[in-house]
């Protein structure tokens, strides 16, 4: 409804009402909620509630409305709707660069009703893991939140021949200024070692890390509108005093505009990121462009397609990719009542990036491009599950095609 209306049938607002939640501490939702009591119902107010609410990343729905009083004023009512809180069992899962493994465990959203998040478990195949995992976005104080995990992971290389082994443990403290300016501090232990037939490289080393994020989007998992803007510093010191440190720079710039409002909303977005490194520059560090989280419609790199000269081009220590989407809603999210999400999302897309050992001739060589269709699948803990099929092209010569299977939106 229109904000003049509404304040003339509404009057005053006299109280907030929070109505759907079970499991979930009530003050976790009221402080998301900004719109006053005593003043005139303010509807962008009441939908920027909405959104936060939402963000949290707990409710598959979140709406609301105003319940009028006999006295002309009303009552500001937010009705929300508990996703599924805890995913027991085993369940494939699949990388485009490792391939297919059957994780178990267990995992609490909403953990004690506080929107805490424990994971706890492990997986099989291409992927040896073992992981715990916990996280409160809000510990204490005004928005200071904590994230602690360790875990072990053995895998083979995609593209080099090393079987890799990871043991880490990393703890971050973050605080939002506002809600859209958050700042993030932590480090990281890991031992690293990579093994092969000839040889075998150990590496040990703490890594200090930060981040600042800038973030107006209006929905986190389908954005409408805003931007998302995130600097990311991580620094590798080695322990072994060998001198081989490295820092890495990443940087990710988002745009969102909706052309078409309402329930099947016809969205634009356009992203920038990339990646420079400095220091101890070694093969073990290199990074590839391809697959569905960086250019698709070229597939994850092989170890021959590293070993093939014509191919350097997919490799290297900087990298930079920009990405534009066109995304329409088919089906509007909905829950059914067993508390399981649908709806449908089909998108366009157009991917350019490159690759580079070296900063001055990044930008000097031709470009991998991608152009493709996929959807997007509203999915009970993961938000997105995104399907996208791609083609391929190179100094405007056809390569190759490529399906690109994943969580979460690309940008």
């Amino acid at each position: 409804m229109p904000a003049a209306v509404i304040a003339e049938e509404c009057g005053l607002v006299s109280e907030i009402q929070i109505t759907g939640h079970r499991k979930t501490k009530e003050y976790i939702i009221r402080r998301e909620i900004q719109h006053p009591v005593n003043i005139p119902l303010d509807s962008i107010l009441a939908a920027e509630d909405r959104n936060r609410i939402e963000n949290l990343g707990i409710f598959s729905i979140v709406t609301w409305e105003f319940v009028p009083d006999e006295d002309g004023s009303c009552a500001l009512n937010y009705e929300v709707t508990e996703s599924w809180r805890i995913l027991p069992g085993a369940t494939p899962i699949y990388s485009e660069d490792k391939g297919w493994s059957l994780s178990g465990g267990i995992l609490i959203k909403n953990f004690r009703g506080k929107n805490e998040r424990l994971n706890l478990g492990g997986s099989v195949g291409a992927l040896k893991t073992f992981w715990l995992k916990f996280q409160d976005p809000w510990i204490m104080g005004d928005h200071v939140s904590l994230s602690i995990q360790t875990g072990r992971a053995v895998f083979s290389h995609p593209f080099l021949q090393y079987d890799v082994e990871t043991i880490s443990f990393e703890a971050h403290v973050g605080r939002y200024f506002g809600y859209e300016r958050k700042v993030s501090a932590g480090f990281e232990l890991q031992k690293k070692s990579f093994q092969s037939e000839n040889e075998i490289l150990d590496y040990t080393y703490i890594a200090p890390q930060g981040t600042f994020m800038y973030d107006t989007r209006d929905l986190y998992t389908d954005p409408s509108g805003g931007v998302l803007f995130m600097e990311d510093i991580y620094s590798m010191l080695d322990l072994n005093g060998r001198q081989e440190n490295l820092l890495r720079w990443f940087q990710s710039y988002s745009f969102y505009r909706t052309l078409v409002p309402g329930p099947r909303k016809l969205t634009v977005g356009w992203n920038l990121k990339g990646v420079f490194s400095f220091g101890t520059l070694r093969n073990e560090w290199v990074s590839y462009i391809g697959g569905g989280l960086s250019v698709r419609g070229w597939n994850a790199p092989e170890r021959k397609t590293y070993d093939d000269e014509s191919m350097a081009f997919r490799f290297g220590h900087h990298w930079i990719v920009t990405s534009a989407e066109i995304r329409q809603t088919i089906i509007p999210r909905s829950v059914t009542p067993i508390g399981t999400e649908y709806g449908l999302i089909a998108a366009a897309f157009a991917d350019v990036g490159m690759a580079s050992s070296s900063v001055k001739t990044l930008l000097s060589q031709p470009p991998m491009t991608g152009i493709g269709v996929g959807v997007r699948v509203p999915w009970p803990m993961a938000g997105i599950i995104r399907l996208d099929y791609g083609w391929a092209f190179r100094q405007g010569k056809f390569m190759e095609r490529s399906f690109h299977f994943a969580v979460g939106q690309k940008f």
